[in-house]
C-alpha cells in the first residue's frame, strides 16, 4: 500500500518504500514535490502543477486531501481514479482512498494511503464481461435447436451440465443434472450398443472429438433423429472423465431424406415398370410386323401374280410405312436395352468409307424426293478405325435422317469430318428449320421433341439423337450442337480411333 504525507500545499513530506517502487521515484526526488506531480497525473503535466488544471476539480485524490485538512474528517476506503502517463502512455488507474489528519511539529499534515486496485478493477470487468458472453452464448444455444450436455465418463452419461433447451426431450435441465434420468435413458434401445460402442472406440484410440447420429425418445414417446458432436475430456493419465455434447435435432433433415430416398426408389421402380414394358411389347410388335413387311415384300415382287398400279400403290404404302414402324420399334428397344444395362459394344475394324458409303446410298433415295442436295466431304488420314459397326452406322444414319428430316424441299445437306490416328470426328449439317437456344440443351432426352404437339409436321419417336448420345458416350466420346432458328443446324460427334477408352 502506498503511505504519503502531505502538506497543505499539497506537497510531499514523506513517502514509504511502496510508494517509490509503485510510482518509480527514488525517496529524495519525491520530496517536495506536488502530489499530482509525484503520481505523473495528466492533468498536473498538461496545467504546469498540481491543481492549476481545470480538470484537477474532479480528482478524487486531490479532494479527499483537501477535504480533510479543511474540515479535519478522515476518508476511508473512498473509489477514485487517476490518469497518469507512464512510458509514454496514458493509463488510468483506479485507487481505494484513505486520509487522516494528523499534526507533526504542530504542523498539519495529511496522511494518505493509496491501494492500486487497477488489476484487480480490470480482473473484475474481464469477468463481468465473461459472464455476459456466457449469458449470450446460453442464450443463443437456449434458442436454437444444439443443445449441450457435459456427462460424466460412466454408463447411461449421467449430466453433470445441461442447456435449457434440454427442455424439448421433456426434461429440464435440473432433471438431468440430479439424476432424476440420465441421457442413456432416452438413447433408442435399438441405437445405445452402437453409441456405447462408437464411443468406447473413440476412447481408446486416443480421438479428442468425434460426430454420431443416432435416435432418441422423448418423455412423451416422441421418436427424434440426433447428431452429436462428442469431445472427449481426459485426465493427465489420458483416461476419458467426461464427454462433452454438442446435440442437434436432425428430425426434419431425416425424415425430409426419408421422403427423398422414397421417391428415388419409387422413381426408379416406376422407370423399370417403363422400361420392362416397352422391352415387352416391342418384341410382341416385332413378330407381326415383320410378318406384314416381308409378304407386303413378297407381292411387290409380283413373284406370285401381277398387280395393278392401284394395288402396287397400296401395297408400296403398307411396305414402307411398316419399315418406318420397324425402325421406330428398333430405336425403342434399343433404348430399353441402354436403360437395363443390356447394349454391349462389339468393337470391330472395318474401312470408314465403306460405312459412309453405305449410309449416303440409304439415304441418297430420301434426299432425291425432297431434292435436297446431299454431299458428303470426309478427310481421311487413317482409313481403318475400330468401332462397333453397326452403331457407328446408326450414329450416322440418324443425325442425316433427321438433317434431311428437318430441312424444307431444295435445300442442302452436308456430311463432313477428319479421322486422324487419334480420333474420329463427324458433322452432319443442313439449312434446316434450327433449334432455339432453350430447346437445345434438351434435345438428347429421351421423347424429347421440338414440336411435341400431336399435329406436329415431323414423325418420330424423339429417340434418335437420344441413342446418338448413347452410342457416341459408349464409344468414349462426346456430342455436339450448332443451331439458331431459321439458319440451319450442324451435329457433330467425336469418338477415339482406337477402343482404349471406350466403354464396352
Amino acid at each position: 500500500m502506498i503511505i504519503i504525507l502531505v502538506d497543505q500545499e499539497g506537497r510531499v513530506k514523506y513517502l514509504n518504500r511502496t510508494a517509490s517502487i509503485e510510482l518509480g521515484n527514488e525517496k529524495q526526488d519525491s520530496i517536495g514535490l506536488l502530489g499530482g506531480e509525484l503520481f505523473g497525473c495528466v492533468n498536473s503535466i498538461n496545467g504546469d502543477g498540481c491543481g492549476k488544471n481545470r480538470e484537477c476539480s474532479e480528482c478524487a485524490v486531490r479532494n479527499s486531501v483537501m477535504h480533510t485538512f479543511e474540515t479535519g474528517e478522515s476518508i476511508y476506503k473512498k473509489e477514485g481514479e487517476l490518469e497518469i502517463t507512464t512510458n509514454d502512455k496514458s493509463v488510468t488507474l483506479n485507487f481505494i482512498i484513505s486520509t487522516k489528519l494528523i499534526q507533526q511539529n504542530s504542523e498539519p499534515l495529511v496522511l494518505l494511503t493509496v491501494d492500486d486496485v487497477t488489476e484487480k478493477k480490470n480482473n473484475d470487468l474481464a469477468f463481468e464481461k465473461a459472464i455476459k458472453r456466457q449469458r449470450a452464448l446460453e442464450d443463443i444455444i437456449n434458442n436454437s435447436s444444439t443443445m449441450v450436455f457435459l456427462w460424466k465418463a460412466e454408463e447411461l452419461w449421467p449430466a453433470e451440465y445441461a442447456s435449457e433447451n434440454v427442455a424439448k426431450l421433456g426434461y429440464s435441465a435440473e432433471d438431468f443434472i440430479h439424476g432424476h434420468i440420465n441421457y442413456g435413458n432416452l438413447v433408442h434401445p435399438d441405437d445405445y450398443q452402437k453409441v456405447w460402442d462408437t464411443l468406447a472406440a473413440k476412447c481408446d484410440d486416443g480421438s479428442d472429438n468425434f460426430t454420431s447420429e443416432y435416435r432418441l425418445i422423448t418423455k412423451d414417446g416422441k421418436l427424434l433423429w440426433v447428431s452429436e458432436k462428442t469431445f472427449i475430456l481426459r485426465d493427465e493419465n489420458g483416461k476419458a472423465t467426461h464427454y462433452q455434447g454438442i446435440v442437434e435435432d436432425i428430425t426434419e433433415r431425416k425424415q425430409a431424406e426419408e421422403a427423398m430416398l422414397q421417391a428415388k426408389l419409387a422413381a426408379e421402380d416406376s422407370n423399370r415398370a417403363k422400361t420392362e414394358f416397352i422391352s415387352n411389347i416391342n418384341h410382341e410388335l416385332r413378330t407381326p410386323l415383320t410378318l406384314i413387311i416381308g409378304f407386303s415384300d413378297l407381292l411387290c415382287s409380283e413373284d406370285y401374280g401381277c398387280l395393278n398400279e392401284q394395288q402396287k400403290s397400296y401395297i408400296s404404302t403398307i411396305l414402307n410405312n411398316g419399315n418406318h414402324l420397324l425402325k421406330l420399334i428398333n430405336d425403342l428397344l434399343d433404348f430399353s436395352n441402354i436403360e437395363t444395362g443390356e447394349m454391349e459394344l462389339h468393337v470391330n475394324e472395318f474401312r470408314v468409307s465403306d460405312a459412309i458409303d453405305e449410309i449416303e446410298a440409304l439415304m441418297m433415295p430420301l434426299s432425291k424426293k425432297k431434292g435436297i442436295d446431299l454431299t458428303c466431304n470426309i478427310e481421311i488420314e487413317k482409313p481403318v478405325i475400330k468401332a462397333d459397326l453397326l452403331k457407328f452406322k446408326q450414329i450416322l444414319y440418324n443425325l442425316v435422317n433427321n438433317s434431311i428430316k428437318f430441312t424444307e424441299k431444295g435445300g442442302a445437306v452436308t456430311i463432313g469430318g477428319k479421322i486422324s490416328d487419334k480420333a474420329v470426328d463427324f458433322f452432319v449439317k443442313d439449312i434446316g428449320i434450327g433449334i432455339a437456344p432453350e430447346d437445345q440443351e434438351k434435345l438428347f432426352k429421351p421423347f424429347f421433341q421440338v414440336d411435341s404437339s400431336s399435329s406436329r409436321e415431323f414423325g418420330g419417336t424423339g429417340l434418335g439423337l437420344t441413342l446418338v448420345k448413347k452410342f457416341v458416350e459408349m464409344h468414349g466420346g462426346k456430342v455436339w450442337v450448332e443451331s439458331e432458328p431459321g439458319k440451319g443446324s450442324t451435329f457433330g460427334f467425336s469418338i477415339p480411333a482406337e477402343p482404349g477408352n471406350m466403354h464396352c
